[in-house]
């Protein structure tokens, strides 16, 4: 069994939490934490996980992530054993209908015009984690003493940092850092960048929104994780930590523990492999 805690806030500034989360068939939409730790067997089925942070005002952001992990929730089947590659086509088939859903609600309400949502998906099954992102949330995999950002930004700033313009001190602060290329509900054409890796015992899978990283470094999620015994203890921290912190945004966390007796030992030493399955880039926006 693995073991899994989710919670999102609203934080300090902001009035209302557009936020959501998806653990199996557990969302937010009622609660905004689950109610204790939930044990998965990912070795008879696979597990989805997602976190989708919000845009566009008012109500509509909260309504498109929303919409997001419940459509997202209904279109994966855990109890279909599936190959990698099904896995990650149903994944990707199951945020293309989000999209969808949350575009037709927009033209059906006319005062939801141009809401949308991220999407940062996980699908563990057996011994590997299969990984599906849209927009600026984000999932970590942290292993021993080493934290690992497994995901990319889909952001205009980010690809700055790629194209070696700004530097990563820079991005932090950056007064453009919130323009996404991409989200759930913004175009018909949803580029989905995947990637898979391995898991290990003792592994965990950190999945957030922009309001937990943008608000903690790599070292201080690493360090919350490592020195609580069990997930919903380090989630509360994590979310107390951000607000602390400023909590300018909603902040939303999915922790993850491979616990699991079937999960191999990390070798010593050994390297974090992710394999990209298909990536994101938009190079013409830079100009």
């Amino acid at each position: 069994m693995i073991k899994v805690f989710a919670q999102t806030d609203a934080g300090k500034v902001r009035s209302g939490n557009e936020d959501n989360f998806l653990v199996g068939i557990h969302t937010s939409t009622f609660a905004d934490n689950l109610l204790g730790i939930l044990p998965f067997d990912i070795f008879t089925a696979p597990l989805i996980l997602m976190v989708s942070d919000g845009m566009g005002g008012a109500a509509a952001g909260e309504v498109a992530s929303q919409i997001a992990v419940e459509t997202v929730g209904r279109s994966m089947n855990p109890h279909v054993l599936n190959t990698a590659e099904a896995l990650v086509e149903q994944m990707v088939e199951a945020l293309r209908s989000a999209n969808r859903a949350i575009t037709k609600r927009s033209r059906q309400f006319p005062e939801m015009t141009g809401m949308g949502a991220t999407a940062t998906a996980a699908v563990l099954y057996q011994q590997h984690a299969f990984l599906g992102q849209i927009g600026d949330s984000r999932a970590y995999l942290i292993r021993g003493d080493q934290i690992v950002q497994l995901t990319k930004d889909q952001s205009l700033v980010n690809q700055l940092v790629e194209a070696g313009r700004i530097s990563e001190e820079e991005a932090r602060v950056h007064p453009r850092k919130n323009i996404i290329l991409q989200a759930l509900g913004s175009q018909e054409a949803l580029h989905v960048a995947t990637a898979k890796l391995e898991i290990c015992r003792g592994d965990y899978l950190l999945l957030c929104s922009d309001g937990l990283s943008g608000m903690l470094s790599d070292d201080d999620l690493l360090a919350v994780i490592r020195r609580n015994d069990e997930v919903d203890a380090a989630c509360r921290e994590l979310v107390k930590l951000a607000n602390q912190n400023g909590g300018i945004d909603n902040i939303t966390v999915v922790l993850a523990e491979m616990s699991d007796d079937n999960l191999p030992e990390p070798l010593p030493n050994s390297q974090l492999e992710l394999e990209i399955l298909t990536d994101f880039s938009n190079p013409h926006l830079l100009g």
